[in-house]
């Protein structure tokens, strides 16, 4: 299948600032402040998430197309989480060695590593829990392991049904009794003596909304199924200046609670209305307004009459397909893999180092720069091991 270079490089624009939002989180650089996370409730994240759908319906989806047995998928697709459950149980192991070898000298991240040792470690390798910045793998495995009966019913158009089970889970996240139920088990073992910490950053039940509508539109893609030839009518032009508007309006908001500008009352309670951890539901109203901002204008607004808008298109397309994105979406996996390992590297170094302001810039800037030299080396050693062609 012919790589989608635009795809790649909205993946690796989400990962270098998945990674700078992370890093700033230890480092407090003034990128931070300015990082669009803070403007209209969408994070990358969302993004990423929904990509990762997009692409496992056009990569899986065309195998199935070519063999409809969801056995046959199932092992596709389980090869596939083995190899991501191996990145995370390495990523376990590193983090519950440095916990140790840190010991009193360990940061808040290491902390539940040796508050619980046994069932923090043992939640995590079963993915129920995770420690800080980890919770993208272990969703990322169980949507896969689900991927292959997603696209059975897709394949028999049954499209309601899909998106039924999609909203229904959606919306049972929202009660948050999973979460409730993980601190009754945590609490449980506790009353019983024995130290616990369970729980993910992340509710897979609210989450699964972004992967599987991702899931959709790359297999309706790989189906030739995918039109979206309405979007030349002319109320959808209306509606992409609307959705600037709704976009920005949004921001404006987030901007609001971000700096508690009408009090922490008020804050708080937004806060508790659309709760990141459920994927609240402001978050996927916003990303379903600046995803169709990103359709609408990379599909239509290059023939656009308002020459405002054409620049615009062709400065997202240019922007989005510039070589180094597309590096870092290509080893995706890799990259968000050693991005982890970099934050706690970080982590660890800052409870020995205090840096100038002018360092911890620095340190952010290496960071970055870190994921480049880990996808240039996956990117050469991948090369070097393909057979030579005469």
């Amino acid at each position: 299948m012919r790589r989608y270079e635009i795809f790649d490089g909205f993946r690796g624009f989400f990962l270098i600032f998945m990674a700078i939002a992370h890093f700033d989180g230890l480092l407090r650089t003034w990128v931070g402040v300015v990082h669009h996370k803070n403007f209209g409730w969408v994070e990358d994240a969302q993004g990423f998430v929904f990509l990762s759908g997009l692409v496992a319906g056009m990569v899986y989806g065309r195998r199935f197309l070519a063999h409809p047995s969801v056995r046959e998928a199932f092992g596709r697709v389980f090869a596939r989480a083995r190899q991501i459950y191996a990145h995370q149980v390495t990523l376990i192991l590193l983090a519950l060695g440095a916990a140790f070898a840190l010991g009193t000298r360990a940061p808040v991240d290491f902390q539940p590593y040796l508050d619980a040792p046994v069932t923090f470690t043992a939640g995590s390798l079963l993915l129920v829990s995770s420690s800080a910045n980890m919770g993208i793998l272990p969703m990322y495995i169980v949507f896969l392991l689900v991927t292959p009966f997603a696209m059975k019913l897709l394949h028999r158009d049954m499209v309601a049904p899909y998106f039924a089970l999609v909203i229904l889970a959606w919306l049972a996240a929202q009660t948050s009794l999973t979460g409730k139920g993980m601190y009754a088990l945590e609490n449980y073992f506790i009353a019983e003596g024995i130290p616990a910490r369970f729980g993910l950053f992340f509710n897979m039940l609210g989450w699964q909304a972004l992967f599987f509508s991702g899931l959709f539109v790359g297999f309706r893609f790989t189906e030739g199924r995918l039109n979206l030839d309405f979007l030349d009518q002319p109320q959808f032009r209306v509606t992409f200046f609307i959705a600037l508007g709704g976009m920005t309006l949004l921001g404006i908001f987030d901007l609001i609670v971000e700096f508690r500008l009408l009090g922490e009352g008020y804050t708080e309670r937004m806060l508790l209305r659309s709760p990141r951890a459920v994927l609240g539901v402001v978050y996927p109203i916003a990303f379903l307004i600046d995803l169709f901002i990103v359709v609408w204008l990379l599909r239509n607004g290059a023939t656009d009459p308002l020459a405002w808008i054409r620049r615009l298109s062709a400065g997202v397309n240019w922007f989005f397909t510039r070589p180094a994105l597309v590096l870092l979406g290509r080893h995706s996996l890799h990259v968000f893999t050693f991005h982890i390992i970099v934050y706690y590297a970080l982590a660890a170094l800052l409870s020995f180092y205090s840096p100038s302001p002018m360092g911890r810039e620095l340190l952010l800037v290496a960071g970055i720069a870190s994921l480049y030299l880990c996808a240039a080396s996956r990117s050469w050693w991948l090369a070097r091991a393909r057979p030579a062609t005469v």
